[in-house]
């Protein structure tokens, strides 16, 4: 582990309870000031388990890098709003699926994820984070996803193994 810090981790549920203007007015001016009193080279996560719309076509803008948010919006959507200015990190349901699906049940939930982001600008995540009590074989069965699709996406752009 080194001896330096390189990103920031912002946790800010409140900003679903709030609605757009509400958001510029009060958090966004804040958030942003959070952000500029850090190196402009390092990586600045917003995580938010709440509803994001207020503040979801904002954050690139306050200086955030990666998005981690949690079940409520789909990635298809967050894709299309903000994709292209930051990277996305989630978001397969944490509990309904990773915590009490199957193993199946995460496979398919993941490879929907990783199809609904397109495959890049990406970090594989539940959404929100980890829940206590998922199981090892949902986690495995999310690497196990990811794999797949990667390997399906190389074969697609005709690159083989070995």
């Amino acid at each position: 582990m080194g001896d330096t810090v390189e990103s920031i981790f912002i946790l800010d549920d409140i900003v679903g309870f709030i609605n757009e203007e509400h958001y510029m007015e009060f958090a966004h001016p804040y958030l942003k000031r959070i952000c500029d009193a850090f190196p402009e080279e390092w990586v600045k996560v917003y995580h938010n388990d709440a509803e994001v719309d207020a503040c979801l076509d904002h954050l690139p803008d306050a200086g955030f890098h990666v998005l981690n948010w949690g079940k409520q919006k789909d990635i298809r959507e967050v894709k299309r709003r903000v994709g292209d200015r930051m990277c996305l990190m989630g978001n397969v349901n944490p509990l309904e699926i990773a915590v009490r699906g199957t193993p199946d049940e995460v496979k398919e939930a993941t490879l929907d994820v990783l199809e609904g982001a397109g495959g890049e600008g990406m970090i594989l995540s539940v959404g929100g984070g980890t829940s206590p009590g998922m199981p090892r074989e949902n986690i495995v069965a999310m690497l196990e996803a990811l794999e797949e699709f990667n390997a399906s996406r190389l074969v697609a752009q005709g690159v083989r193994n070995g």
